[in-house]
Order: C-alpha cells, then structure tokens, then sequence
C-alpha cells in the first residue's frame, strides 16, 4: 500500500491507472526501495508469522471466528462456496 499511495499521491481512489496507461511516471528511487523490501521479505515474513502464530491476543481474536453450522447457512440462505464450506454438497 505505501508504494502505491508514494506513485498515486493518493492513499484511496488515486486514478493512477487510467485507459491507455498510468497517469504519471514512478518516483525517483521507488524501484530502488521497492526491490530492497522484495529482498527483505523472507526475513520479514518469517519474524511475523513467528510473532503472531504464539501471540495469545490474536489467536482470542481470530480462533473459531466466522464458523457457522450447516443449519445456520441454509437457513440465513447461503448459496455456492459459501455453502459448500459447511459440508453441504
């Protein structure tokens, strides 16, 4: 999101990309900082997952959210994937 937002100017609806291209040329250094985090990213990635796999707060936040039963989703009217994720065919 931040290397968008510093080639947009914008952080929401930016018009950056238009019909027939972009609206203006990238940044000076942008591909520079872009290629050093692309580098950084194993690393990094790994030292989040790391964090937030043990972190007792974000597991209360995100375990067995969002489940719902079969009976649940026919009877709220799920259809297709969403349906699908209950067990029904």
């Amino acid at each position: 999101m931040g290397f968008y937002e510093r080639i947009s100017g914008a952080r929401m609806h930016a018009s950056y990309i238009r019909p027939g291209g972009v609206s203006k040329d990238l940044p000076a250094n942008l591909l520079k900082d872009i290629y050093t985090f692309v580098n950084q990213y194993d690393s990094r990635i790994n030292e989040i997952e790391e964090l937030l796999t043990r972190n007792r707060i974000w597991r209360q936040r995100l375990l067995n959210i969002g489940i719902i039963s079969a009976n649940s989703a026919l009877s709220f009217g799920f259809s297709g994937a969403l349906l699908r994720s209950t067990g029904i065919q």
